[in-house]
């Protein structure tokens, strides 16, 4: 049950530095802050697929 904390805490985290980042091209209208953002989804998508691999494959192996 600690995964699921660790990754809740990740995603609460990344998209709260998502709407900064948001909120800092609105304010500049300085596409790099758009360019960072889109790589931290990327990066938080990657983990959550890696993490759902683990659980299933941990799941799998449970029951064999």
């Amino acid at each position: 049950m600690q995964l699921v904390f660790i990754l809740r805490l990740v995603a609460l985290l990344a998209a709260l530095f998502v709407l900064a980042l948001f909120g800092a091209y609105l304010a500049t209208r300085d596409r790099k802050y758009l360019r960072i953002a889109g790589k931290t989804i990327q990066v938080v998508a990657v983990l959550a697929v890696a993490f759902a691999l683990f659980y299933l494959f941990e799941r799998v192996l449970l029951f064999a």
